[in-house]
């Protein structure tokens, strides 16, 4: 979904501009939601026109309250025109989306200068996770019979942050042939404001008091605040911190939100290293998180071979030197095991490769070693009967 096809026109002036916004305030749009957008340029804030574009901006929150936007980049550029984002990975591998909603481009809303808009194709009632943000006045793009791309939101700090961005070098890459900015642009979060939860914390300091609300939270075992609080300090933009990632992936799984916690898990696996403390206990989570029908298969991983687990013999029934054979059978299983499971660790480790690709081999990890403990707790329970018949 590349969204707008553009001509090439003259930006308009930033009165134009400050008059919009000026519109959107007096609208009521000025209580609406406003949600914090960390990117490697920078802060910005977007309020969203809950009023103009209700569905829209459902649509859009749903994307930001299961953390899909982390680790997500603007993976196109139109320069003075549009920066586009929401749906690539840093690899420019699509992620999967919720299911489009009806356009709202009537809405009186125009694509001038700071306003964020839906990204979709050909139906105009295909947008899904990405969205664009006007570097220029690009009122060819607003509604014409229902037709225009609908407007939910406008930059409400930071319009620097977005010209850096769309001044950014543009060329081919991956899969994509044209308007990818050099470098990606990652988004590491995008969260809503929790005014009313900054501003009961000292401004020195808030870093660590926002680490203390979480920690407290998570002692208490209320995960419900302690999301809430996670929330708010992704909304400051404050640095990666691997500990909070997982206790929010846990949080997220305690309350059944699964999706919240695989894109949390995905972006921490994206940025740790394999020695970081917390690792381990990524892994057993993100196999939790993913559906069961994702783990249950071996997953093909590219230059690796998974073994074939072997049969056993039945304890009650085998002789001696069947279950001799057995045991070397295990023996050999596991040993190609753990060469198998050095393959792909190799591979999940290896950031050049695509997201999607590293994911896989994290669950297929988790399904090896499963089933070499399966297996060697399998045989020693034939082991235990086959002796008790002696």
């Amino acid at each position: 979904m590349l969204g707008p096809k553009l001509r090439l026109r003259g930006n308009g002036s930033m009165r134009r501009f400050l008059l919009v916004a000026a519109a959107l305030a007096g609208s009521g749009v000025a209580s609406a939601t406003d949600v914090a957008v960390c990117t490697d340029q920078g802060r910005l804030v977007i309020e969203l026109a809950d009023r103009q574009a209700p569905k829209q901006v459902e649509n859009f929150l749903r994307y930001v309250d299961m953390e899909y936007y982390s680790g997500t980049v603007f993976h196109r550029v139109v320069s003075g025109l549009i920066v586009q984002g929401g749906g690539l990975d840093r690899n420019l591998h699509g992620r999967p989306t919720l299911s489009p909603v009806a356009n709202e481009s009537g809405n009186g809303l125009r694509n001038e200068r700071g306003s964020v808009a839906a990204a979709r194709g050909q139906d105009p009632n295909s947008a899904t996770s990405q969205f664009f943000i006007d570097v220029g006045d690009n009122l060819d793009l607003d509604d014409v019979s229902g037709h225009g791309y609908t407007v939910f939101g406008h930059v409400k700090q930071g319009i620097r942050v977005v010209d850096a961005i769309g001044h950014l070098p543009t060329g081919a890459s991956g899969p994509l042939k044209s308007e990818v900015p050099m470098p990606l642009v990652v988004i590491h979060s995008i969260a809503r404001l929790d005014d009313s939860a900054l501003d009961a914390l000292p401004e020195q300091g808030r870093e660590a008091a926002l680490k203390q609300k979480i920690a407290e939270a998570g002692a208490a075992g209320d995960n419900g605040a302690l999301l809430r609080w996670i929330g708010v300090y992704r909304s400051t933009c404050g640095p990666t911190e691997p500990l909070i990632a997982v206790a929010e992936a846990r949080a997220a799984l305690a309350q059944n939100d699964r999706r919240r916690a695989v894109f949390v898990l995905e972006e921490y696996f994206a940025t740790a290293q394999r020695g970081d403390p917390a690792y381990d206990d990524a892994l057993a989570l993100y196999r939790n998180a993913l559906p069961e029908s994702s783990q249950s298969a071996v997953q093909p991983i590219p230059d690796c071979v998974a073994p074939v687990a072997p049969e056993i013999p039945h304890g009650a029934t085998a002789a001696t030197d069947q279950m001799v054979a057995g045991q070397a059978r295990v023996k050999a299983f596991v040993a190609s095991g753990q060469t198998y499971i050095e393959c792909i660790d190799r591979v999940a480790d290896d950031k050049g490769r695509a997201t999607q690709e590293r994911n896989t081999a994290i669950v297929e990890h988790n399904r090896m070693v499963g089933e070499m403990e399966r297996l060697a707790g399998d045989f020693n329970a034939q082991i235990r009967t086959f002796k008790a018949r002696q």
